[in-house]
């Protein structure tokens, strides 16, 4: 774990504007719009002209090479960048701009006639602030130093051992800390960028990587899973060109796992973890090990993990019946949260960013995850983690997808309630509940009562995590199910 990084994106972006200046660094999929590494330092230097440093600027997020300008030129110029998503309404960037004291730029803008002077910066500076979207709460501005954004994308390139030869498709949004993380994990190795929306139009999609022969590709979950089930036969035809697919921002069901091992023998599969706290810590390249359920690998290049107990002590001993809290140390971390400090305060500690999640670290050396510490079902004096109710209800035939959450019940406190999308015909709960007593420790077992067939579960945009939080709610309103 590098602790003295002083390089950050955009002295990599210079860098390689000198070096390779006719090198294409950004693709826009949809336009076929393409910008080489010195006309994109330019243009930021451009940009910078008419920013105020120290300055707070929000962003609503384009997938465009002009955004990256914008996103960067603020950067350059000293001031702070605040990507949000493109379908914010007027309100809520109203509201963003008060909460963060910051000046809303238009779509359209003009470029300065002269380049400014680049000084490099700080690395401790704050360089952007992003908006978490997460599925707990209200979404809080997570200060992103220089330092933090370099260390993650360089987690990715040493992780994947990216180079100026690779071409790497990225279907996801810029106003999130995944999609920034896998375009700067490029733009830091001197390689390519393809950028596209998040929507699954797979036409679109794999005719992009066609086009720009893409060796990498950057997906969620929720992508792999309309991929495995809607083109599949596409993505064989592009497997020969595929280096490496990679997995992040959820967990990726095992079944998923399995398939795209089935599938792709000699294509490296990588899953990573980590936050918009605490940017890609983690990274386990499955497809080159057995199975290995609810595993996301070892720390990479920047990062550290260690266990907590409830008192905040690290763990010496982790294990599955002993698990800790996942708690992140170095340069991956955020700064805090903007004008927030008693919440920066409920997850920073001791120089560490505390996770939402439980997990230990396995014989093999390896880090697992239990789920979310709030998502652990406590039925009477036993924990229920839901992810492993989850992957077995996975292996039983016609599931489409799953969320496994907990119930009050006044006896035993709580008890796992299940939702199952199915692919075609529903199997009754008592089917369900046979096969997983063949799997699952009984107590593990949601009850017949307890398992729901639902059209869909609820996902946050972007990165397509599970809205817990809104299937609790249905269970208390009996909405829906």
């Amino acid at each position: 774990m590098n602790k003295n990084v002083k390089e950050t994106i955009l002295s990599k972006i210079h860098y390689y504007a000198e070096k390779t200046p006719d090198k294409v660094c950004l693709i826009e999929a949809v336009s076929d719009k393409h910008i080489t590494y010195s006309s994109f330092w330019s243009k930021i230097l451009k940009y910078a002209v008419n920013v105020q440093p120290n300055k707070r600027y929000i962003l609503q997020t384009r997938q465009t090479i002009e955004h990256l300008v914008a996103f960067y030129g603020i950067q350059a110029a000293g001031g702070i960048a605040i990507p949000v998503e493109a379908t914010a309404s007027k309100e809520r960037l109203s509201e963003l701009a008060n909460q963060f004291e910051a000046e809303i730029l238009p779509v359209e803008y003009q470029l300065g006639e002269k380049e400014i002077k680049f000084i490099p910066p700080d690395a401790k500076k704050t360089a952007c602030i992003i908006c978490t979207t997460g599925t707990t709460g209200k979404s809080k501005g997570v200060m992103s130093s220089f330092r933090c954004r370099f260390c993650g994308a360089d987690n990715v390139r040493y992780s994947y051992n990216i180079t100026p030869n690779d071409t790497a498709l990225i279907p996801q949004v810029l106003s999130h800390s995944g999609g920034l993380r896998r375009t700067e994990a490029m733009l830091v190795s001197g390689a390519t960028a393809v950028i596209m929306g998040a929507a699954m139009f797979f036409g679109n999609v794999f005719g992009a990587i066609k086009k720009y022969h893409c060796n990498i590709l950057q997906f969620v979950p929720a992508q792999i899973a309309q991929i495995l089930n809607k083109a599949e036969k596409l993505l064989l035809e592009i497997a020969p060109q595929i280096r490496i697919i990679s997995v992040g921002s959820a967990v990726i069901p095992e079944h998923d796992k399995e398939a795209l091992r089935r599938l792709l023998p000699n294509v490296q599969l990588f899953n990573d973890f980590g936050s918009t706290e605490a940017v890609g810590s983690a990274y386990f390249e499955w497809s080159a090990y057995p199975p290995k359920p609810n595993c996301v690998g070892i720390e990479s290049l920047h990062s550290k993990i260690v266990f907590l107990d409830d008192n905040g002590n690290v763990m010496e001993n982790s294990s599955k019946n002993n698990p800790g809290i996942i708690a992140t140390e170095g340069g991956t971390l955020m700064s805090g949260y903007l004008n927030a400090p008693e919440l920066t305060d409920e997850v920073m500690k001791e120089g560490r960013v505390l996770s939402a999640d439980l997990g230990y670290r396995g014989e093999d050396g390896m880090i697992y995850i239990l789920g979310r510490r709030d998502d652990i079902i406590v039925s009477g004096a036993n924990k229920i983690s839901p992810v492993e109710v989850e992957d077995a209800v996975l292996q039983i035939p016609d599931v489409k997808e799953c969320a496994c959450i907990a119930k009050p019940d006044s006896v035993m406190g709580q008890m796992p309630a299940l939702f199952i999308v199915w692919k075609n015909n529903a199997r009754p709960a008592y089917e369900v509940t046979e096969i997983l007593n063949k799997e699952l420790d009984k107590f593990k077992v949601p009850r017949s009562e307890n398992i729901y067939t639902i059209n869909a579960l609820p996902r946050t945009a972007g990165t397509g995590k599970v809205i817990k939080r809104e299937l609790a709610e249905r269970l208390l309103k009996n909405e829906n199910i």
